[in-house]
């Protein structure tokens, strides 16, 4: 066999491997943006949740206002970790793009 014959047959082992890559990596990334569409949808959801509670704690009759203002607060912190932890997924779920 010579060198130019050799040589050919190299380049095409490479390029097997790099299809084989290649389809991989597309097979990941379809399951990358499967699951940043999940992730967007449950944080959509966890949104509208906290949206509903928050309209629910401004319309309940509570008294005590002291109660009600450390309840909002608590709420809110909640609220805005969940959104943190959501948003942490998001980036890393698009780093791995």
């Amino acid at each position: 066999m010579n060198k130019l014959q050799e040589h050919i047959i190299s380049i095409e082992g490479k390029l097997g491997l790099l299809l084989s890559k290649l389809k991989s990596l597309k097979k990941e990334n379809d399951r990358l943006k499967r699951e940043l569409e999940d992730k967007t949808r449950e944080w959509e959801d966890q949104k509208k949740k906290t949206e509903q509670l928050s309209l629910q704690l401004e319309l309940s009759s509570n008294n005590d206002n002291e109660t009600l203002r450390s309840n909002k607060a608590a709420l809110e912190k909640r609220i805005n970790d969940y959104i943190k932890e959501i948003d942490i997924c998001i980036a890393l779920l698009g780093d791995r793009d």
